[in-house]
């Protein structure tokens, strides 16, 4: 009788809890590794440099985008491209600051996309100094989508800084 008392008061495991015991922790694994790969930084994208200190020779500001775009993804090319004519009409009349909107689903962005390590919605700013490139991805600006003065502020910052050499 002493050798059942421990036992009485457990719930028998049933064939669902035990078969969720061990599909959970995969699927959490598949969904970790999935993330990784899908959103991880890709090798083909350079490092920002802090050699070159002074301001850029040149920033292009690129907007990588799919064919098929979403309102964030429509919202966030509006945006930058707003911005950068509002802000910065004097450096793009003088080809000190370039702006493009380029779809990574076109073959012949191939080249382009490539270099910037693109996969999909995405904006780039590239301070050429010296013929070198400094690509840094702006990311922050997902966070501000449907704030119009937040998002122009971030993009506008990001660009200044990239202008003047503070990246």
């Amino acid at each position: 009788m002493t050798k059942n008392k421990g036992k009485e008061n457990q719930a028998p495991k049933s064939k669902v809890t035990r078969i969720l015991w061990i599909v959970c922790p995969i699927i959490l694994v598949g969904l970790a590794i999935w993330l990784v790969l899908a959103y991880g930084t890709s090798s083909a994208t350079p490092p920002p440099s802090n050699n070159s200190t002074g301001p850029a020779d040149r920033v292009d500001v690129v907007y990588f985008h799919r064919t098929q775009q979403c309102y964030r993804c429509r919202y966030a090319e509006e945006g930058t491209n707003y911005t950068v004519k509002t802000h910065f009409a004097d450096e793009l009349s003088s080809g000190k600051l370039t702006f493009q909107s380029i779809d990574v689903q076109d073959s012949k962005n191939a080249a382009v996309v490539e270099k910037y390590g693109a996969y999909g919605s995405q904006l780039f700013i590239n301070a050429v100094k010296d013929g070198a490139d400094h690509i840094e991805q702006v990311t922050d600006i997902w966070l501000v989508i449907g704030d119009d003065e937040a998002f122009v502020e971030v993009v506008k910052n990001r660009i200044e800084r990239s202008l003047t050499g503070e990246t």
